[in-house]
């Protein structure tokens, strides 16, 4: 049976809400004997999911791992695009939203309190546990590395929260919780140097501004002088999205102004993008942004009479 637990008065600050269901899993681990992790949290989405409005996490660093499909992370007004594997650190005064989250999403996240003198952090000196959160408020929003040993031990630390109570599970968790931080600080210092950046960077610029144009691995990467899977790990590094994905959000971001600005049929922005059929689109549109085109037009065109008003 699915339970879902309201955000209790002591608690509202961390803008998030405790629930167990099959979709979607939210504990405190402070139950457990971690107050310094007030939550810990899994998303496997059946479907797509409307997003949330922007909010921050008080006195909290929030870290998530994307394990299937794309998402779009709003930070501070910035968007990322967040793809398997990638990593996501959302600090105490970052103002941000998951944008989107599409069918079959699987994400596991958590969150960290900021240490204190007079408060435990996983049974750390106070040195020790400055020196983590120091390294760990240095770190980007976005984060494309090898991530397997991160994905590993959120999986073992969900298996401990699932454990009965008892010593056994508190150092499990204790154990699993120190090992997620250092491995994320880990492959965010370890990432591979991009040992071509500016010719790959003038194919990024290229396909931004000719978006609708066939894009072709092997000759992208004859262009950069690199074989088809360095160009991809490359361009990755660089974008947070193979070519073939890049190309298409940067349709799709093409699309939201087309909708916005001109009063072009779907059918028209869809071949003028390159679409072979408007079906196939607004499928697109619709996956990335969890609306359909003519809802967006609407919607948007709404708003911007409201502001000229």
């Amino acid at each position: 049976m699915s339970k879902v637990t309201q955000c209790v008065d002591h608690k509202r600050d961390l803008a998030v809400t405790y629930r167990c269901t099959p979709e979607q899993g939210v504990f405190d681990l402070a139950e457990a004997g971690l107050p310094e992790v007030p939550a810990l949290g899994f998303s496997r989405y059946g479907r797509a999911i409307a997003s949330v409005e922007a909010h921050r996490h008080k006195d909290c660093l929030e870290i998530g791992l994307c394990l299937r499909g794309a998402l779009t992370l709003l930070n501070n007004g910035q968007e990322h695009r967040i793809m398997p594997g990638d990593l996501y650190i959302n600090k105490a005064e970052d103002l941000h939203c998951l944008t989107t989250h599409p069918k079959s999403t699987i994400i596991y996240w958590m969150l960290i309190r900021t240490p204190s003198n007079n408060k435990p952090f996983l049974r750390l000196t106070f040195d020790e546990a400055s020196d983590i959160w120091n390294r760990l408020n240095q770190l980007p929003c976005h984060i494309i590395a090898k991530t397997d040993a991160v994905k590993h031990a959120f999986r073992e630390l969900l298996k401990y929260q699932e454990q009965k109570q008892g010593v056994w599970r508190t150092v499990g968790l204790t154990n699993m919780c120190t090992s997620i931080l250092m491995e994320v600080i880990n492959v965010s210092t370890n990432k591979s140097p991009i040992t071509r950046p500016l010719l790959i960077e003038q194919l990024v610029e290229s396909i931004k501004k000719n978006p609708e144009e066939t894009v072709s691995i092997d000759e992208l990467a004859r262009e950069a002088r690199l074989s088809p899977s360095l160009l991809i790990s490359q361009f990755k590094q660089i974008t947070g999205l193979p070519p073939c994905q890049f190309q298409l959000a940067c349709r799709m971001e093409k699309a939201k102004n087309l909708l916005t600005t001109t009063d072009f049929g779907i059918t028209r922005i869809a071949f003028d993008l390159g679409f072979c059929a408007s079906q196939h689109f607004s499928s697109h549109f619709k996956r990335a942004f969890g609306i359909t085109p003519t809802a967006w037009r609407k919607k948007n065109r709404s708003s911007a009479k409201s502001v000229g008003k």
